[in-house]
């Protein structure tokens, strides 16, 4: 850049602080909204784990405990992204660089990808270290958490 140019080191710090602010801002409604969706997702997990397909607390296989935990998990994580996909495209992000049902296929589909990551971690932590279920649960939330908010700023959202 030449100084001559009509921009000024000044206008260059102001330009790169209001974007700083725009993402600080913007990552910590993330967050909260990511807090709001993570503890949907974990109550929807801790009622199918301990109602419907229990994974702790009764002797069964580490296999079956195992399976038990991804279906819980799906269904948890299916309710929790609809939440996540709301609050998100209303709250967080600015929506308007894809069609609605475009930007809708994208989140869900970013969603899933960081979800089966965080599921085979989580089971891989069930079966090899015998870890308990929900710390497994909490697990695959904190692995999602930072992708999710990456690809959905740069590809999904403005």
């Amino acid at each position: 850049m030449e100084w001559g140019s009509g921009l000024t080191t000044n206008a260059s710090v102001r330009i790169d602080g209001s974007g700083v602010n725009l993402l600080h801002r913007q990552w910590v409604r993330y967050l909260i909204a990511g807090a709001f969706t993570a503890l949907v997702d974990l109550f929807g997990f801790h009622l199918l784990e301990t109602f419907v397909l229990p994974c702790d607390g009764i002797s069964i296989s580490e296999i079956v405990r195992s399976r038990h935990f991804a279906i819980d998990k799906t269904v948890a994580f299916v309710t929790a992204n609809t939440v996540s996909y709301w609050v998100n495209s209303r709250w967080v992000f600015e929506q308007g660089r894809h069609r609605p049902t475009t930007e809708a296929f994208l989140f869900f589909g970013v969603s899933l990808l960081s979800y089966f990551g965080g599921l085979q971690f989580g089971r891989l932590l069930i079966t090899v270290f015998n870890t308990p279920s929900l710390l497994a649960a909490v697990t695959c939330i904190a692995f999602s958490t930072v992708l999710n908010y990456t690809i959905r700023k740069m590809f999904v959202f403005r």
